[in-house]
C-alpha cells in the first residue's frame, strides 16, 4: 500500500513524461494515495499541473563532470536541499523515486538522509552524473536498458524498460498515407527544424503531408518558411499536447533520440527517423537510437551528416516501401516495454514494504 509518494524530475519532457507515467498506475493501483512532484521550475511544472498533480520547484543547474565535488560545490545546491528536507519532513512520504536530472537530484539525496526508502529510474543507455550518484544510495535502480557500464551496483537493478503515457499505448487507429510526425523534443530542435525547411520542395512533390512539432522558439520561423514553399502549415506548431494521436496518424516519425521518446515510438509501433542530439551528455542518444535500428525499427542520420537532401532521399525510400515500413513499426513493437510503469509500482511497493518490517522488527 503507497499512501504518500513524492516523484522527482529533471526539467524537460523526456524526465517528465516517464514520472508522469508512473504517478497514473500509483493513482490506478492505489486511487487514495497522495503524489507530489519535487522538480525544476521550467516546462515540467506545467505538464505535472496539467495532469492534476501537486507540484514545488526547486533551484537547479546543470553540472557536466566533476562527480561529488562538482555536484556539492555549487551554491544552488545548498537551497534545493534545504528546501527539500522541509517538504519531505512535513509531507511524509512513503518512499521517494527520482527520474534523472539536476532538479530531481536533491530531494532523492534528503530522502536518504532521512531515512525515507528511495529509488531512481536511469532512463538512458549512459547515465549521467545525477543518477551515478544516487544510484549508490538507494535501495534500487530501475533501468530502461541494461546497464553494460557498471554505473549501478549490480544487486539493485531491475531492467523495466522507460514509462509510457497509458494514452500512447492504448491509442487505436490507421495512420495516414505519406504521413509524417517531426519532432525534436519538447523544446524543439532547429537542426531538424532546418533539414524539414531545405526538404519541403521535395516532400511537397511527392505529395507528403507533415506534423511538424518546432518548438516555441524556432515556431515563427518555421511556419514562414513553409508558407513560403507553399506548404500548408496547418499542421505546424510550437508543441504537440495530444502526441497519442500524432504518432496514431503518422506513417514515419522524424525525431530526437532521448529514451522517452524511443520508447514512446516503440510502444507506438512506428518507424523511425533518429537524429541524435551530439551534445547530450555521453552522447547518449546515440545509444538509444542504435538500439532500434539493430532491431531494423529505425534508421540513424548523425547531426553532422544531416541536409535537407539527405534527409529527404530517406525519407523517400521508406515511404515508397510500405511493406519495409510496416516491418519496421513491428521490430518497433518488439523493443517496447508496456509494463514498466507497473514494475516500477511493484518496485516502489517491496522498498515501502521492506521499511516497514524493519521498523517492525
Amino acid at each position: 500500500m503507497i499512501k504518500r509518494i513524492v516523484i522527482t524530475t529533471g526539467g524537460t519532457g523526456g524526465h517528465v513524461f516517464p514520472a508522469l507515467a508512473v504517478a497514473d498506475k500509483i493513482q490506478e493501483k492505489f486511487p487514495q494515495c497522495e503524489i507530489l512532484f519535487l522538480g525544476g521550475k521550467g516546462a515540467e511544472k506545467d505538464m505535472v499541473k496539467r495532469a492534476g498533480l501537486q507540484f514545488i520547484g526547486l533551484p537547479a543547474r546543470g553540472v557536466l563532470g566533476g562527480g561529488f565535488k562538482r555536484i556539492f560545490g555549487s551554491f544552488w545546491i545548498i537551497k534545493a536541499f534545504v528546501l527539500s528536507l522541509k517538504e519531505l519532513i512535513g509531507f511524509k512520504p512513503d518512499a521517494v523515486i527520482g527520474f534523472g536530472g539536476y532538479a530531481g537530484f536533491c530531494p532523492v539525496f534528503a530522502a536518504w538522509i532521512l531515512g525515507i526508502p528511495t529509488a531512481i529510474h536511469e532512463q538512458n543507455s549512459v547515465p549521467g552524473i545525477s543518477n551515478r550518484i544516487l544510484g549508490k544510495i538507494s535501495k534500487m535502480v530501475f533501468t530502461s536498458f541494461e546497464d553494460t557500464n557498471g554505473a549501478f551496483p549490480a544487486d539493485k537493478i531491475e531492467v523495466v524498460g522507460n514509462p509510457v503515457r497509458k494514452e500512447i499505448i492504448d491509442f487505436g487507429g490507421k495512420a495516414k498515407d505519406k504521413s509524417i510526425l517531426i519532432f525534436g523534443g519538447s523544446q524543439g530542435a532547429a537542426a531538424i527544424n532546418s533539414a524539414i525547411i531545405e526538404a519541403l520542395p521535395v516532400l511537397k512533390g511527392a505529395g507528403i503531408s507533415l506534423r511538424h512539432q518546432t518548438g516555441k522558439d524556432d515556431f515563427e520561423r518555421v511556419k514562414a518558411e513553409y508558407k513560403k514553399a507553399g506548404v500548408n502549415s496547418m499542421g505546424v506548431s510550437p508543441f504537440i499536447h495530444d502526441m497519442s494521436a500524432a504518432y496514431s496518424d503518422a506513417q514515419l516519425v522524424i525525431c530526437r533520440a532521448g529514451a522517452s521518446t524511443v520508447f514512446e515510438i516503440a510502444a507506438a509501433g512506428k518507424p523511425a527517423i533518429f537524429i541524435p542530439f551530439p551534445h547530450a551528455t555521453h552522447d547518449h542518444q546515440t545509444g538509444n537510437a542504435m538500439c532500434l535500428e539493430k532491431l531494423g525499427a529505425a534508421k540513424v542520420i548523425p547531426q553532422d551528416k544531416l541536409t535537407g537532401k539527405v534527409l529527404a532521399n530517406e525519407i523517400l525510400k521508406l515511404i515508397s516501401d510500405q511493406d519495409a515500413l510496416q516491418e519496421m513499426g513491428k521490430q518497433a513493437l518488439k523493443f517496447a516495454r508496456p509494463d514498466a510503469a507497473a514494475a516500477i509500482v511493484d518496485g516502489l511497493e517491496i522498498i515501502i514494504r521492506m521499511k516497514t518490517v524493519r521498523g517492525l522488527a
